[in-house]
């Protein structure tokens, strides 16, 4: 291993001082388009259409939870290096003693407080600070033995404040009986000497409107509905709701639904600051000078210009117009702080609101429209949509037995903030990844079994666009040789406990990772981060087991988990959810409270949950890279199939009955797929690959080409996010959302072919694996 310790910032070279190593690198690049090989299943389509919902059950459970039960479990536990005891025919396996190695090798903190130290400023996309600081990280990579680095860059539409006009983006109240005199006003131009930093809400058009207020709450669709009832109509007037509950962009789109002039978002100070005026710096909770920034676009299909393929050089963009710009807002948008809010909201007209849309400001909440005073509110912003060229960073460790199957993990480089705990985290843990998993290539002899992939992402920010358009880019090669992705995006956001947004077939290997690592309590010396997982966020249903938490819609993970149906796990330490209910992220969140302080006293204060969330992830990365049997389990795929169906029969129990439901579901756990799968146990190079090209096909066959209803970046049939709110997950998306539409017009075509396509998406997996049961069945391994 190189010496880990200090070193100079800002030197364009590596910090470690270790002699090059000369690889000769015939990896093929994964720029180049690859025709995807022929399925499993050829496609025996004939057959009449026998299952909606559930058809594969217990078979989808049988074939893996089998295996794993009687003998991956027993492989993942050995020792052995290259090739394991009494299974001459595996070339390679995941070895513990080598994970030990690497998880020893990370628990240095010397390291993570240098990157973070070096990474927390602000860092908006394709501006010159944020170039010269991946031109660092690149600098820095270059001197790590890895086998390639590479640029992967994208002309992309990205919007900005006017920074040359910050004294233009304003919020007036103005009191309409005096001649429009002043009585408040917000201004972004004296809040930072930095005009980078200047708060925005990226993809709001620039316009200047005047209307009366109405308050509404978080401004979900339910919210807006509540006000109809009230007699309170929001057309043509000034929408002010809170941050949380939902995403800010579905906020904008409801308000904009109901054809407001304008939106005001801020953070309510019972949310966001626990309605105490202990604040950062004494506490983590969010001070009222704060102001949240962030992106409102509702649909994230990467570049606005370029829906559907990746803009690399040389392709038709739409037109740079806030009119073509695709899922971008027509109303103006601005953030105030929860301070300036007081003074928006105070004295206004209307009927009075519920209590659970009553926050901590201290002053009567009502729902206008308008003040006592008949003031108006005046927002003026300054933004403008510019194409600039955006630049990912791919560093690549090639694979020696099953080169061209990629385990990818991914972060985001790019902050509106100073991002200490989003994004300079995140770069510290890949940075250390990859000098680990890196020299323990060269120093051992070791190479992963399948190609190990780093990428750090740019414009995420702006809705995962860096990593949406590689996905794009790459999208036939990854359809079929992407084996996982692991994504890293605040991955030390509270102390609480560990937790990880997963798909379904990942949850039972991240489970295993976190099994070897101690958790960081003292108090509990002889557990593991699992066991205190399972003890702060149980399953509802089985409290034995940790919760599942579904991916969520605005992170990098997102192309590839619901636009290209690659298993995804996005890994982290969070704070107390279950009390915080309201709170969609640690409080100071994309705002300019985000710094290395922040973080250092108030989520990690020495740095141990990033040591151990870093030492799981590099199991996990392991476990996908290494073993010999993929540890993606098929079982969860069950759970997820019930639970669908059961949310079908609760929200929609006038339309479907359980009966119906019931003649579509098959259980097929026997004795005789048991034997047969058992032949599978050979442990030949060929069965391995036939099995694993199962595990990676089943995930395939519930991604439609056609995409879901009205939202073409999301492809999964069996989960997606929901498009009133990016932060949650949908189960059967296609069908609900068209069951949801054709309950008001009574148009039920759409629905019957969202049934149809998740219908055969079932029936599609249960051929695929009843066929290589019969294959080994027939001894042909």
């Amino acid at each position: 291993m190189p010496p880990k310790g200090k070193y100079v910032a800002g030197k364009q070279v590596s910090r470690w001082d270790a002699e090059s190593d000369n690889v000769d690198i015939e990896y093929k690049h994964l720029e180049n388009s690859a025709t995807p090989p022929p399925r499993f299943f050829s496609g025996r389509k004939g057959a009449a259409l026998k299952g909606l919902l559930l058809l594969v059950v217990f078979l989808v459970g049988l074939i893996l939870g089998y295996i794993i039960r009687r003998n991956v479990k027993e492989k993942l536990m050995s020792s052995s290096t290259t090739k394991p005891a009494n299974h001459e025919g595996i070339i390679q396996d995941y070895d513990e003693g080598l994970c030990k190695h690497i998880q020893d090798d990370l628990r240095d903190k010397t390291n993570i407080d240098d990157h973070i130290s070096h990474w927390a400023s602000s860092r908006l996309s394709a501006t010159g600070t944020t170039l010269r600081l991946v031109g660092y990280a690149r600098a820095m990579w270059a001197d790590e033995p890895v086998d390639e680095i590479r640029w992967s860059n994208y002309t992309v539409l990205l919007s900005y404040a006017k920074f040359w006009q910050s004294d233009e983006t304003f919020i007036l109240r103005l009191r309409e009986s005096s001649n429009h005199s002043v009585v408040y006003q917000t201004r972004y131009d004296n809040m930072t000497n930095n005009l980078f930093e200047m708060p925005f809400n990226a993809y709001s058009p620039s316009k200047s409107v005047k209307g009366q207020l109405v308050y509404a709450n978080y401004g979900s669709k339910t919210d807006f509905q509540k006000l109809k009832s009230l007699n309170v109509s929001v057309e043509g007037k000034i929408v002010v709701a809170k941050y949380g509950k939902i995403h800010p962009a579905n906020k904008v789109k409801h308000a904009e639904d109901n054809s407001a002039l304008g939106m005001m978002l801020y953070p309510d100070p019972l949310d966001f600051a626990n309605n105490s005026t202990s604040v950062y710096p004494s506490t983590w909770w969010m001070p009222e000078w704060a102001v949240p920034t962030h992106h409102v676009r509702h649909q994230l299909i990467g570049d606005p210009q370029t829906p559907g393929y990746a803009a690399i050089k040389g392709v038709y963009s739409l037109p740079t117009t806030s009119s073509s710009c695709v899922g971008c807002p027509k109303i103006p948008v601005i953030s105030v702080s929860y301070k300036d809010a007081r003074e928006y909201l105070r004295d206004m007209k209307g009927p009075a609101v519920p209590d659970s849309w009553i926050g901590g400001l201290g002053i009567p909440y009502e729902t206008g429209p308008g003040h006592s005073d008949n003031s108006l509110i005046n927002i003026t912003v300054n933004n403008v949509l510019e194409q600039r060229c955006i630049y990912n960073l791919i560093a690549v460790i090639r694979g020696k037995v099953e080169p061209d199957k990629y385990v990818i993990v991914g972060a985001h480089y790019d902050s509106w903030t100073r991002g200490a705990v989003d994004g300079s985290s995140e770069f510290a843990v890949m940075s250390e990844l990859i000098r680990s998993f890196s020299y323990t290539r060269k120093n051992t002899g070791w190479r992963p079994r399948r190609t190990i992939i780093f990428a750090l992402w740019d414009a995420s920010k702006y809705g995962h666009v860096g990593s949406f358009e590689w996905v794009q880019e790459n999208e036939k090669l990854l359809k079929y040789k992407a084996v996982a992705y692991i994504n890293l995006d605040t991955i030390v956001r509270g102390n609480y406990s560990f937790c990880a947004e997963s798909s379904p077939t990942l949850f039972g290997m991240i489970q295993s990772a976190a099994d070897t690592v101690q958790c960081a309590d003292p108090d509990y010396p002889e557990k593991s981060v699992l066991d205190m997982w399972r003890m702060k966020f149980p399953d509802l249903n089985n409290s034995s087991m940790p919760r599942r938490l579904s991916l969520q819609g605005d992170s990098d993970h997102s192309p590839f988990s619901y636009y290209l149906g690659v298993p995804s796990v996005s890994p982290a330490f969070t704070y107390n959810t279950k009390k915080y209910k309201n709170l969609p992220n640690y409080p100071a969140y994309n705002t300019l409270a985000d710094t290395k302080e922040y973080l250092t006293e108030f989520t990690d204060r020495n740095y141990t949950l990033h040591v151990k969330v870093t030492q799981i992830i590099a199991d996990a990365i392991l476990r996908l890279a290494d073993s010999a049997f993929l540890p993606h389990k098929l079982r969860p795929l069950h759970d997820v199939m019930l639970n669908g169906k059961g949310e079908l029969l609760r929200l929609y129990k006038t339309v479907y009955s359980a009966a119906s439901l019931e003649n579509y579901t098959i259980t097929m756990y026997n004795e005789k797929q048991e034997y047969t799968i058992s032949k599978c146990l050979s442990y030949s190079e060929p069965a391995l690959d036939d099995y694993n090209e199962i595990l990676l096909q089943i995930p395939q066959v519930f991604i439609s080409n056609t995409g879901l209803p009205g939202y073409p970046q999301y492809r999964n049939l069996l989960e997606a996010p929901h498009p009133e709110n990016l932060y949650e997950t949908q189960l059967f998306p296609g069908v609900v959302w068209t069951t949801i539409k054709a309950i008001e017009t009574q148009e039920w075509k759409e629905v019957k072919v969202q049934f149809s396509l998740l219908t055969l998406a079932i029936r599609e997996a249960a051929i695929i694996l009843e066929q290589s049961i019969e294959k080994y069945d027939r001894s042909e391994l």
